[in-house]
């Protein structure tokens, strides 16, 4: 096969944050466990909700805007927000949830809808509907939100479904309302779905933002692709345009991505760029090599490097020092030459930021696959 026909604009990979991948290899248990969730709540049986984890580039928001289009085909509404922290997030809620409220034919359900939205927030713009304004914005209505959202849309035989992306950066207290709301749906029988997706931290935020909230729950973990799953990602795509990866080559990428979805995409999609022969071989994956670490070092790496500020610098070479984790936070604070408590800060400070996690108690591990190795190779402990 010539050069030319490994046609740039026709590489079938796709790496990007949160950009569908050619072939959603692994997934599959999932999306079939969402999706009879769902139809249990439009037939109004009971149904646990979702809450996705795993570490970054393992798909997660992938996953959701899955889900979230079998919800639409399902005729459910989507509002579906990535948590930003802050008072955007809530802000984004309302908004669409206002919207989903326009879509309806008006009626006591609605006006009662947005009356709860004027009590969290009296700076949202008109509805089109004659609401008495609250005095004072009541930030505890946000529970009232998703509740009589949810019974509006069941006047119009319509279903919810609130999915939130980072989650482990939503304010507790505001991850504790909405909870409660959707905890409440369930209870009165209203179609209303939830799917949370974060870092392994969010199974503890949850369970410290509501004492019921692990009842409430299906909880997957995400890991990486199986060495079959990888070869799957990598070889379909190219198959469905007539070209074929040589093993070696397709076994090259499992080794180099150790299986997250991210990597994977990545690694392929310059292989296809670099390649020369026919199948794709393994000199076509090394020939790659260059251009695959500067797109992860420049997007995936640096971008966390980014917002770290240099106060913190000091800590996540300390732990990147120590290799693959998870490791103790003594032993964190002990390469960097620090006390324990010294160093507790930057610590709680990395893990809000979502560079590192805790997978439990006094011990830390980074959230971002292979970040030690960058750290380790660009801006070693001096």
């Amino acid at each position: 096969m010539s050069v030319e026909l490994y046609d740039p604009v026709a590489n079938p990979y796709a790496p990007g944050a949160g950009t569908p991948p050619p072939a959603l290899v692994g997934r599959d248990q999932i999306i079939e466990a969402a999706e009879v969730a769902l139809s249990r709540l439009v037939a109004s049986r009971a149904s646990q909700h979702l809450l996705i984890t795993g570490l970054r580039g393992v798909g997660k928001t992938v996953l959701l805007g899955k889900v979230a289009a079998v919800a639409e085909r399902l005729g459910y509404r989507v509002i579906r927000v990535e948590a930003l922290g802050g008072e955007d997030t809530i802000s984004s809620v309302l908004r669409q949830a206002r919207r989903i409220l326009e879509e309806f034919d008006g009626g006591a359900r609605v006006t009662r809808a947005l009356r709860s939205i004027e009590s969290v927030s009296l700076t949202l713009a008109g509805t089109g509907v004659s609401v008495e304004r609250q005095a004072h914005p009541d930030r505890e209505a946000l529970s009232d939100v998703i509740t009589d959202v949810a019974r509006a849309a069941e006047e119009a035989e319509l279903g919810v479904m609130l999915a939130l992306d980072e989650a482990q950066m939503l304010d507790r207290s505001d991850l504790r309302r909405l909870l409660a709301g959707v905890h409440r749906c369930g209870q009165d029988g209203l179609p209303m779905f939830t799917l949370i997706a974060g870092l392994p931290n969010l199974i503890g935020e949850v369970a410290k933002a509501a004492t019921y909230a692990e009842r409430m729950f299906q909880v997957w973990e995400l890991g990486p692709l199986s060495p079959d799953e990888v070869m799957q990602a990598v070889v379909d795509p190219a198959a469905e345009l007539g070209v074929s990866w040589d093993v070696a080559a397709a076994e090259r990428i499992v080794d180099l991505s150790d299986g997250f979805p991210f990597f994977v995409q990545t690694w392929a999609y310059h292989t296809w760029n670099a390649a020369m022969d026919d199948p794709i071989s393994l000199s076509d994956v090394e020939r790659a090599v260059p251009n695959a670490d500067h797109a992860l070092d420049a997007s995936f790496f640096a971008a966390r490097i980014a917002r770290i500020p240099a106060s913190e610098v000091a800590y996540v070479q300390a732990l990147a020092s120590l290799g693959a984790g998870p490791h103790r936070s003594g032993e964190v604070a002990a390469a960097g030459g620090k006390a324990t408590a010294e160093v507790a800060a930057f610590r709680d400070r990395l893990i809000h930021e979502g560079v590192i996690y805790a997978p439990r108690y006094g011990w830390v591990e980074f959230a971002i696959p292979h970040f030690d190795r960058y750290v380790m190779r660009v801006m070693p402990p001096s």
